[in-house]
Protein backbone atom coordinates (compact mmCIF):
# COMPACT_ATOMS: atom_id res chain seq x y z
CA UNK A 1 0.00 0.00 0.00
CA UNK A 2 1.75 3.81 -1.08
CA UNK A 3 2.23 6.00 2.01
CA UNK A 4 -0.49 8.07 0.60
CA UNK A 5 -3.21 5.28 0.80
CA UNK A 6 -2.01 4.58 3.81
CA UNK A 7 -2.69 8.58 5.11
CA UNK A 8 -5.87 8.40 3.58
CA UNK A 9 -6.89 5.52 5.47
CA UNK A 10 -5.48 6.69 9.07
CA UNK A 11 -7.94 9.98 8.59
CA UNK A 12 -10.55 8.37 7.53
CA UNK A 13 -10.12 6.09 11.00
CA UNK A 14 -11.64 6.99 14.73
CA UNK A 15 -8.79 7.18 17.25
CA UNK A 16 -8.62 5.40 20.34
CA UNK A 17 -6.74 8.11 22.02
CA UNK A 18 -4.14 5.65 22.90
CA UNK A 19 -1.30 7.18 21.12
CA UNK A 20 0.73 4.08 19.75
CA UNK A 21 -2.44 2.02 19.75
CA UNK A 22 -3.82 4.04 17.01
CA UNK A 23 -0.29 4.20 15.59
CA UNK A 24 -0.17 0.63 15.56
CA UNK A 25 -3.16 0.28 13.95
CA UNK A 26 -2.55 2.83 11.20
CA UNK A 27 -4.65 5.85 12.53
CA UNK A 28 -7.46 3.96 15.02
CA UNK A 29 -10.48 1.76 14.09
CA UNK A 30 -12.36 1.35 11.02
CA UNK A 31 -16.23 3.71 11.31
CA UNK A 32 -18.46 1.64 12.03
CA UNK A 33 -16.80 -1.08 14.11
CA UNK A 34 -17.83 -3.07 17.01
CA UNK A 35 -15.28 -3.32 20.09
CA UNK A 36 -15.49 -5.83 22.40
CA UNK A 37 -13.11 -5.28 26.10
CA UNK A 38 -11.90 -8.31 27.44
CA UNK A 39 -10.95 -7.41 30.89
CA UNK A 40 -11.09 -8.83 34.53
CA UNK A 41 -13.40 -7.21 36.72
CA UNK A 42 -10.22 -5.93 39.16
CA UNK A 43 -8.32 -3.68 36.02
CA UNK A 44 -8.95 -0.49 34.92
CA UNK A 45 -10.29 -1.20 31.45
CA UNK A 46 -12.83 2.10 32.62
CA UNK A 47 -9.79 4.14 31.86
CA UNK A 48 -9.46 2.83 28.21
CA UNK A 49 -13.27 3.95 28.02
CA UNK A 50 -12.24 7.75 28.89
CA UNK A 51 -9.46 8.05 26.57
CA UNK A 52 -12.50 6.91 23.97
CA UNK A 53 -14.78 9.73 25.53
CA UNK A 54 -11.83 12.04 25.17
CA UNK A 55 -11.91 11.70 21.13
CA UNK A 56 -15.65 12.11 20.40
CA UNK A 57 -19.49 12.24 21.94
CA UNK A 58 -20.17 9.28 24.31
CA UNK A 59 -23.81 7.50 24.80
CA UNK A 60 -22.42 5.12 27.86
CA UNK A 61 -25.18 2.30 28.55
CA UNK A 62 -24.82 1.34 32.02
CA UNK A 63 -26.31 -2.45 33.18
CA UNK A 64 -25.09 -2.44 36.62
CA UNK A 65 -24.19 0.65 38.45
CA UNK A 66 -26.35 3.51 39.11
CA UNK A 67 -26.21 6.76 36.43
CA UNK A 68 -24.24 9.16 38.99
CA UNK A 69 -21.78 6.94 40.16
CA UNK A 70 -20.50 6.28 36.81
CA UNK A 71 -20.48 10.01 35.88
CA UNK A 72 -18.06 10.37 39.29
CA UNK A 73 -15.68 7.64 38.30
CA UNK A 74 -15.61 9.02 34.84
CA UNK A 75 -14.93 12.34 35.86
CA UNK A 76 -16.48 13.43 32.14
CA UNK A 77 -16.82 17.25 33.11
CA UNK A 78 -17.29 19.25 30.12
CA UNK A 79 -17.26 16.17 27.52
CA UNK A 80 -20.39 15.34 25.63
CA UNK A 81 -21.13 12.01 27.16
CA UNK A 82 -24.85 10.67 28.32
CA UNK A 83 -25.30 8.13 30.95
CA UNK A 84 -28.22 5.85 30.35
CA UNK A 85 -29.22 3.35 32.80
CA UNK A 86 -30.39 0.25 30.72
CA UNK A 87 -30.99 -2.26 33.67
CA UNK A 88 -34.77 -2.91 32.69
CA UNK A 89 -38.30 -1.47 33.48
CA UNK A 90 -36.59 1.99 32.23
CA UNK A 91 -38.36 5.03 30.36
CA UNK A 92 -36.45 6.77 27.81
CA UNK A 93 -37.63 10.81 28.68
CA UNK A 94 -37.87 13.15 25.91
CA UNK A 95 -35.55 15.57 27.26
CA UNK A 96 -33.07 12.47 27.17
CA UNK A 97 -33.23 12.31 23.54
CA UNK A 98 -32.96 15.73 22.98
CA UNK A 99 -30.04 15.62 24.06
CA UNK A 100 -28.74 12.29 22.13
CA UNK A 101 -30.78 12.72 18.92
CA UNK A 102 -31.23 16.10 18.82
CA UNK A 103 -34.96 16.15 18.53
CA UNK A 104 -37.57 15.01 21.37
CA UNK A 105 -40.07 13.79 18.03
CA UNK A 106 -39.69 10.23 18.58
CA UNK A 107 -42.28 8.29 20.74
CA UNK A 108 -41.50 5.50 23.08
CA UNK A 109 -42.46 4.04 26.13
CA UNK A 110 -40.74 0.65 27.80
CA UNK A 111 -42.83 -0.63 30.39
CA UNK A 112 -42.38 -3.01 33.30
CA UNK A 113 -42.40 -6.25 30.97
CA UNK A 114 -39.85 -4.73 29.00
CA UNK A 115 -36.27 -6.49 29.87
CA UNK A 116 -33.04 -5.30 29.72
CA UNK A 117 -33.02 -6.95 25.63
CA UNK A 118 -35.57 -4.24 25.19
CA UNK A 119 -34.40 -1.33 26.38
CA UNK A 120 -30.96 -1.86 24.90
CA UNK A 121 -32.65 -2.78 21.56
CA UNK A 122 -34.58 0.40 21.54
CA UNK A 123 -32.18 3.19 22.65
CA UNK A 124 -29.39 2.31 19.90
CA UNK A 125 -32.23 1.76 17.59
CA UNK A 126 -32.53 5.88 18.55
CA UNK A 127 -29.13 6.79 18.08
CA UNK A 128 -28.40 8.92 14.66
CA UNK A 129 -25.14 10.76 14.80
CA UNK A 130 -21.62 9.27 14.63
CA UNK A 131 -20.32 8.65 18.55
CA UNK A 132 -19.46 6.27 20.70
CA UNK A 133 -21.55 3.74 22.34
CA UNK A 134 -20.84 1.90 25.17
CA UNK A 135 -22.08 -0.77 27.24
CA UNK A 136 -20.90 -1.48 30.51
CA UNK A 137 -21.04 -4.43 30.93
CA UNK A 138 -22.19 -6.62 28.44
CA UNK A 139 -22.79 -10.10 30.93
CA UNK A 140 -26.61 -9.45 31.63
CA UNK A 141 -27.04 -9.56 28.10
CA UNK A 142 -25.24 -12.21 27.31
CA UNK A 143 -26.89 -14.55 30.51
CA UNK A 144 -30.16 -14.18 28.51
CA UNK A 145 -31.79 -17.58 28.22
CA UNK A 146 -33.04 -16.13 24.99
CA UNK A 147 -30.41 -16.63 22.34
CA UNK A 148 -32.08 -15.28 19.09
CA UNK A 149 -33.18 -12.11 20.79
CA UNK A 150 -29.36 -11.64 22.02
CA UNK A 151 -28.45 -11.94 18.44
CA UNK A 152 -31.09 -9.49 17.06
CA UNK A 153 -29.87 -6.94 19.81
CA UNK A 154 -25.97 -7.48 19.13
CA UNK A 155 -26.61 -7.19 15.23
CA UNK A 156 -28.88 -4.14 15.79
CA UNK A 157 -25.99 -2.32 17.19
CA UNK A 158 -23.67 -3.04 14.49
CA UNK A 159 -26.01 -1.83 11.87
CA UNK A 160 -26.37 1.22 13.73
CA UNK A 161 -22.87 1.74 14.04
CA UNK A 162 -21.80 1.04 10.30
CA UNK A 163 -25.12 3.52 9.55
CA UNK A 164 -23.83 6.24 11.81
CA UNK A 165 -19.72 6.27 11.77
CA UNK A 166 -19.56 5.45 15.22
CA UNK A 167 -17.81 2.62 17.27
CA UNK A 168 -19.73 0.43 19.51
CA UNK A 169 -17.95 -1.00 22.52
CA UNK A 170 -19.17 -4.00 24.42
CA UNK A 171 -17.22 -4.26 27.91
CA UNK A 172 -16.90 -8.12 28.56
CA UNK A 173 -15.73 -8.58 32.10
CA UNK A 174 -14.08 -12.30 32.59
CA UNK A 175 -15.38 -13.73 35.43
CA UNK A 176 -15.57 -17.60 36.67
CA UNK A 177 -18.30 -18.72 34.52
CA UNK A 178 -18.08 -17.56 31.19
CA UNK A 179 -21.19 -15.82 30.36
CA UNK A 180 -22.96 -18.60 27.95
CA UNK A 181 -23.31 -16.33 25.29
CA UNK A 182 -19.41 -14.42 25.03
CA UNK A 183 -18.56 -16.67 22.05
CA UNK A 184 -21.55 -15.23 19.99
CA UNK A 185 -20.10 -11.49 21.37
CA UNK A 186 -16.70 -11.92 20.11
CA UNK A 187 -17.75 -13.73 16.76
CA UNK A 188 -19.83 -10.74 16.03
CA UNK A 189 -17.48 -8.00 17.04
CA UNK A 190 -15.17 -6.45 14.61
CA UNK A 191 -12.03 -5.85 16.61
CA UNK A 192 -11.40 -7.19 20.51
CA UNK A 193 -9.08 -5.55 22.69
CA UNK A 194 -7.97 -8.03 25.79
CA UNK A 195 -6.51 -6.38 28.24
CA UNK A 196 -5.13 -9.19 31.18
CA UNK A 197 -3.43 -7.93 35.18
CA UNK A 198 -0.06 -9.85 35.31
CA UNK A 199 1.96 -9.95 37.98
CA UNK A 200 5.81 -9.20 37.31
CA UNK A 201 8.82 -9.35 40.02
CA UNK A 202 8.06 -6.09 41.63
CA UNK A 203 4.88 -4.92 40.25
CA UNK A 204 1.82 -5.89 38.29
CA UNK A 205 1.52 -4.61 34.86
CA UNK A 206 -1.17 -4.57 32.49
CA UNK A 207 -0.84 -6.04 29.01
CA UNK A 208 -3.00 -5.60 25.88
CA UNK A 209 -3.61 -7.58 22.65
CA UNK A 210 -6.08 -7.04 19.87
CA UNK A 211 -6.55 -10.70 18.57
CA UNK A 212 -9.25 -9.88 16.24
CA UNK A 213 -9.43 -7.00 13.83
CA UNK A 214 -11.57 -7.07 11.06
CA UNK A 215 -10.39 -3.70 9.99
CA UNK A 216 -6.97 -4.33 9.95
CA UNK A 217 -4.09 -6.66 11.18
CA UNK A 218 -4.26 -8.03 14.89
CA UNK A 219 -1.67 -7.13 17.15
CA UNK A 220 -0.72 -10.23 18.75
CA UNK A 221 2.48 -9.06 20.73
CA UNK A 222 1.84 -8.25 24.16
CA UNK A 223 2.20 -4.56 24.83
CA UNK A 224 2.28 -3.25 28.02
CA UNK A 225 -0.04 -0.21 29.62
CA UNK A 226 0.08 2.09 32.20
CA UNK A 227 -2.75 3.90 33.75
CA UNK A 228 -1.98 7.39 35.11
CA UNK A 229 -4.11 10.41 34.11
CA UNK A 230 -4.47 8.65 30.68
CA UNK A 231 -3.60 5.97 29.14
CA UNK A 232 -0.01 4.93 27.95
CA UNK A 233 2.55 2.50 27.04
CA UNK A 234 5.52 1.67 28.78
CA UNK A 235 8.13 1.32 26.10
CA UNK A 236 10.42 1.07 28.57
CA UNK A 237 10.18 -3.20 28.43
CA UNK A 238 9.26 -6.06 26.57
CA UNK A 239 7.10 -8.07 28.22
Amino acid sequence: MSAVHRQDDAETKLRTGIQKIDRELEGGIEPGSLLSVIAGPATQSEALFQQLIGERPTLYLTTLREPESVEQRLGCEGEEVFVKDVRGSQTMDREFLKRITGTRSYSMSIDDTDDILDVVYETIERVDRKMNVILDPINPLEETEQPGAYREVINKFQSKMLETGGVGVLHCVTLEDTPPLRDMTLAISDVVFELELVRLTNEMQYQLTIPKNRGGTPLLEETAVKFDSEVWIDDTRNI
